[in-house]
């Protein structure tokens, strides 16, 4: 008999694929346990965005959390330094609120860690690592990168109290321009201030065409500086063969406590949201007692299952009618056109809504094809 050849889903596909890829480049896999001390996350749940964690008492009375998130637990354990690099990359099961039901869901995660001494080649490699990975998955996607300390040195010039800092960094990040501007003028800012915090929404596209623009609202050197490295970093990934799919967009922006740097997210073309988040935090290395630098990124396998299910076609290749015949017959009419290849479903009556693309009827022990594609 011929057998219909059994298909990875796209999530193991892209696993299978990336294990290769992070390898080749000396990633070694990374392996937590389920169970992590609730202290670690309630103590960083800025950094999580969220302080709802499944948790249970330990029988030795230690509360422990069912793990929320990965890095975490990576920058816990991590024996890195700034003499000694850590390469590190980790296929895991994440448990999270879910926005859209309000309940615990299970999110299947793979991502990579690069800790130690954090240079320009470092954020290069993960950052073409992040393009590759996306690329994987779909050749029509879209990576944004962004830098910190554009938009940090921005809001520290304007010498402002720190909650309006705050609720002009919510406002950037949702490229709320009116908002941007009613808030500049409530805080008494001048009018530089105002325009310079107004064109940030705006700045994104064309990584070189968008650093040219932003250079004109640049107010000190750390500003400068931070364009000047995205610019040496994209002409890194332009000699790689990247540049294509990489843009630039300046209001992206990351919980200041946590993240520094160069930062950036993934698209799919199939998908309205983000696929793939990562960026440098050394910051959440200090507030850990690490001494040293860290960039990554975690790519979210789950969505790769969603963009394979709006693409295929068909549910089964043939459906198969059959009315008052034996369990013999039907059987063996399966195993007939199985042996062609097929799926087949056999059904007294096609299901509603199933797609499928051929369709057979069984019917006083005659099998014949009635019709195609529905």
């Amino acid at each position: 008999m011929k057998y219909k050849k059994a298909e990875l889903k796209p999530d193991e596909k892209a696993c299978l694929e990336l294990r290769g890829l992070y390898e080749q480049y000396g990633y070694k896999k990374y392996k937590m346990a389920k169970f992590e001390e609730y202290s670690l996350y309630v103590e960083n749940k800025d950094f999580l965005g969220t302080d709802k964690v499944i948790t249970f008492t330990d029988l030795d009375g230690r509360l422990l959390a069912l793990k929320p998130d990965v890095t975490l637990s990576i920058i816990k354990n991590t024996n890195a330094t700034a003499g000694c690099n850590e390469k590190l990359y980790y296929l895991e099961n994440v448990y999270r609120e879910s926005r859209e039901s309000h309940t615990f869901k299970e999110i299947n995660q793979m991502g990579l860690e690069y800790i130690g001494k954090v240079d320009a080649y470092c954020i290069t490699e993960v950052i073409a690592l992040a393009a590759k990975s996306l690329k994987t998955i779909s050749k029509d996607y879209i990576l944004e990168i962004a830098h910190m300390s554009f938009v940090v040195e921005l809001l520290e010039s304007l010498q402002a109290p720190e909650h309006i800092q705050l609720k002009l960094l919510r406002l950037i990040r949702s490229k709320n321009a009116d908002g941007i501007r009613k808030t500049a003028r409530e805080a008494a800012l001048s009018e530089l201030q105002t325009e310079s915090l107004c064109r940030l929404p705006s700045l994104y596209g064309d990584v070189k065409k968008t650093i040219k623009e932003a250079k004109k609202i640049s107010l000190n050197k750390a500003m400068d500086q931070a364009l000047d490295e995205l610019a040496e970093i994209y002409d890194a990934l332009k000699a790689l063969g990247l540049a294509k799919n990489i843009q630039l967009d300046l209001s992206i922006v990351n919980d200041i406590d946590y993240y520094n740097g160069i930062i950036f997210k993934g698209y799919i073309k199939e998908l309205g949201k983000s696929v793939l988040a990562g960026g440098q935090y050394d910051q959440a290395m200090v507030r850990l007692g690490k001494k040293t630098g860290a960039i990554g990124f975690a790519l979210y396998l789950n969505e790769i299952n969603r963009i394979a299910e709006e693409r295929k076609s068909f549910d089964v290749d043939a459906v198969l009618v059959y009315g008052e015949e034996g369990v013999v017959a039907v059987s063996e009419a399966v195993r007939q056109l199985q042996k062609e290849g097929l799926s087949v479903r056999a059904e007294k009556q096609i299901p509603e809504g199933l797609r499928y693309k051929e369709l057979y009827v069984l019917k006083q022990g005659q099998l014949r094809k009635e019709g195609a594609a529905c």
